[in-house]
């Protein structure tokens, strides 16, 4: 969900959950909280950190007979609260639900805030103002210290767009990503929606009309599901999807996924497709959210130099602090490190910013690659659905069809060589020696000094009976070099088959007995010694 999808559900459930009262919590999954409530009826709250999404539900959704520890907390703090209000923070993908809780004669009041965020979600327990635990460590909120909400983004409320407004983004690109990316409370779905229902002959005027009434929508939902149960949306949309009769109906519609394993085999390919499909899709999203995270790396790098101009006059110890910015004169309120001095939250700053900063490139070349994969398969799974051939360059790109790369070969403890073909072996010392007669064939042939000591070679003979005058003398020549003998101008070369070689027990390194030798004798040039 988007931030106006959330708010289009809240506009649902608020009324419908006020003066509520919370029987018990639960969390089905890992990034899910279940909150049954009573408000006339039996109400199921689900609120789902990892779908980034607040909605109600009449699904049967089971309840783990082992809580967790984090469930156990908000039990202890909830069970039996009612329910105050449920808001949103601006058009924030955030949430927070109001509670008060009699324990005794005292009176309790508490907050249950969702970032929901996808997989960077968070919940946080707030009581009388102060953070009691979190569902994840989150450097930005301390347990005792009060709630210090996600950096605030750059972006124009939806009810203030000027067509002057657009006009000047759709010049820089793409008129959906620009919606997206300026516009608080619209994702990516919203803003392609929007377009794609544009004529086109005046794209501005026609948009900015939408946009507001986009905003009725949210504040009295006319919701519609796709034809196959993958999407619902708080506002229409053309045929062939289906109104429902409220957008958490339409919510509760959506079809939670197809257990893979459930498919026929003769649609193993078209699963590989749709899951490397998706795959991408969710990595695009991800990449695209730190893209927007990162536009905040300019705040901070402002906020460091707030911190160094007023360091002397900021106490130690304190969680936040409000400057105002000798520019502009406007106020900003910056969360702190209380165990670090002003100096060092201010260098803090600096490095996210430069961090983020140097992310860039490469998190653009990946989202082109991406984007391309996705092309790629998007057709071939179309090409798939029709019954046609893919491509082996996109076989490649699937799970599970990957070639797997060859095992690297042991590295091998002396030097090798190779000419015309033929792989030469080289001991450099006593111990190498010893191990490359062990590595070698039976049939490879070993060659050596004559009457010199030197290292020991062999001639990889890949299975053939007669191995090339050239290549004999190539190995010559390196034995003789690598001997005592390197100094003359013509060195005699003995020469057998390693199955000829025998190392005696007991012997030192290097030492062998040869038979059936044969000689060879090889000429060095003046100055190759």
């Amino acid at each position: 969900m988007d931030g106006l999808s959330i708010a289009a559900s809240l506009a649902e459930i608020a009324p419908r959950i006020a003066d509520g009262t919370i029987r018990t919590i639960y969390q089905p999954d890992k990034g899910q909280f279940v909150l049954r409530l009573f408000a006339g009826e039996d109400v199921r709250l689900v609120i789902d950190l990892s779908e980034a999404s607040v909605r109600t539900t009449k699904r049967d959704i089971e309840n783990p007979a082992k809580p967790s520890v984090f469930v156990m907390l908000l039990r202890k703090h909830l069970r039996g609260g009612r329910i105050i209000a449920l808001s949103q923070f601006g058009w924030d993908r955030v949430i927070a639900l109001d509670i008060l809780r009699r324990d005794g004669a005292e009176r309790f009041s508490y907050q249950l805030i969702a970032e929901l965020v996808g997989t960077r979600g968070n919940l946080h327990l707030i009581k009388e103002g102060k953070l009691v635990k979190s569902l994840r460590s989150d450097r930005r909120n301390s347990i005792g210290r009060s709630y210090v909400g996600l950096p605030p983004q750059d972006k124009c409320d939806p009810s203030q767009v000027a067509r002057t407004q657009l006009e000047g983004w759709f010049a820089e690109g793409s008129p959906a990503e620009a919606l997206a990316r300026r516009v608080d409370g619209i994702g990516r779905q919203t803003a392609a929606d929007l377009v794609s229902e544009s004529t086109g002959d005046d794209l501005a005027l026609e948009l900015s009309v939408r946009l507001k009434a986009l905003l009725t929508f949210v504040r009295s939902p006319q919701a519609y599901v796709t034809e196959d149960q993958s999407r619902a949306t708080f506002y229409p949309l053309p045929p062939p999807a289906i109104q429902a009769d409220g957008f958490q109906e339409a919510l509760d519609r959506v079809k939670v996924g197809v257990r893979q394993e459930n498919l026929p085999p003769q649609d193993a390919l078209l699963r590989d497709l749709k899951r490397a499909v998706r795959a991408r899709e969710r990595t695009i999203e991800k990449l695209l959210d730190w893209l927007e995270d990162s536009s905040q790396a300019d705040a901070w790098q402002s906020q460091a130099d707030l911190l160094m101009t007023f360091q002397s006059d900021i106490p130690p110890g304190d969680d936040s602090v409000t400057l105002t910015n000798p520019i502009d004169e406007s106020t900003v309120t910056i969360a702190l490190d209380p165990s670090l001095s002003a100096i060092e939250n201010a260098q803090s700053l600096y490095k996210r910013a430069k961090r983020i900063r140097r992310g860039h490139p490469h998190v653009h070349i990946r989202l082109k690659r991406l984007r391309r994969e996705l092309g790629l398969l998007q057709r071939s799974l179309d090409a798939r659905q029709r019954d046609e051939a893919v491509e082996s360059e996109i076989l490649e790109m699937l799970p599970n069809r990957k070639k797997k790369a060859p095992l690297p070969k042991k590295a091998l403890p002396f030097r090798q060589f190779e000419v015309d073909g033929f792989h030469i072996w080289l001991g450099k010392s006593a111990r190498q020696n010893d191990a490359l007669l062990r590595a070698a064939s039976p049939n490879d042939i070993w060659m050596h000094a004559k009457d010199y000591a030197g290292s020991h070679v062999v001639i990889r003979a890949r299975g053939q009976e007669r191995i090339p005058d050239a290549v004999l003398q190539s190995a010559g020549r390196l034995a003789a070099l690598h001997s005592k003998a390197k100094s003359e101008r013509r060195v005699e070369i003995t020469m057998t088959q390693v199955k000829k070689v025998r190392k005696p027990k007991g012997a030192p390194a290097g030492l062998v007995n040869v038979r059936d030798t044969d000689t060879l004798t090889v000429e060095l040039p003046e100055g190759e010694a």
